[in-house]
């Protein structure tokens, strides 16, 4: 079983999801008595710190802050590493840099789920930063042919709003996830045939029966890419 180093706080909710997700899914694959662990390391950063930096657009120190963290992964016996956070795979590249371990990325993961469906429209979800950014909508069409819709500009204010003031602080209201089910319903109106869960955090609100398509939440997907990666049911990243 290889080692799985994880880099999170960003936010704390979807780190305490992926070591759980990650934990439960090593153990049931690995069968036995049922006691399987995963073996991981994991590295935490402050989210206030980070989100600072990308609401400055100092994305180069993002990369940096985290491409330090990533080294000391590699540096703790981690054999592949991952980031718990769509939003910062903005500077994939430069955090990848920092290490000489492969980096699981999780439009790849992501991107697998929707086409193992079957699905060729995509409708997408996340933080500003990723609805606006080309980082995951031009991965998957560049890479993978997928047509991709992002809400409109009052309802990625609204998403936005709800995953730093909320989601983000490990608040789970039900008016929330009405106003995210709405914007599921008109990105289902214009085509979308699946749903991304585009936010490490937003498979801890919205719920499979939120959306009339299938959801593809991010953290669930990567963390299954992970398993498979560590207990050799997968290429390498």
């Amino acid at each position: 079983m290889k080692t799985i180093g994880i880099i999170g706080g960003i936010a704390w909710p979807s780190t305490a999801a992926y070591y759980r997700t990650i934990n439960e899914l090593t153990s049931k694959r690995m069968g036995g008595n049922g006691v399987h662990c995963a073996k991981l390391v994991i590295v935490q950063t402050d989210l206030d710190e980070v989100e600072s930096l990308e609401h400055t657009g100092q994305w180069d120190k993002v990369g940096e802050l985290l491409g330090s963290l990533a080294s000391r992964l590699q540096a703790a016996g981690a054999d592949f590493f991952l980031v718990a956070c769509n939003t910062v795979h903005i500077v994939a590249p430069q955090i990848a840099a920092h290490t000489t371990i492969p980096m699981l990325h999780i439009v790849d993961a992501t991107a697998q789920k929707v086409i193992e469906g079957g699905h060729r429209t995509v409708g997408l979800l996340g933080s500003r930063y990723t609805m606006e950014g080309t980082y995951f909508s031009g991965r998957l069409a560049s890479k993978y042919g997928l047509d991709v819709l992002v809400p409109d500009g009052q309802q990625q204010e609204e998403i936005h709003t709800a995953l730093f003031n909320q989601l983000a602080r490990g608040i789970f209201l039900d008016e929330t996830r009405s106003l995210f089910k709405g914007v599921i319903a008109s990105l289902v109106e214009r085509g979308a045939q699946v749903i991304i869960l585009g936010c490490t955090e937003f498979g801890l609100l919205v719920r499979e029966q939120d959306s009339s398509v299938p959801i593809v939440d991010t953290a669930l997907a990567h963390a299954d890419a992970a398993v498979q990666l560590a207990i050799g049911n997968a290429t390498k990243p």
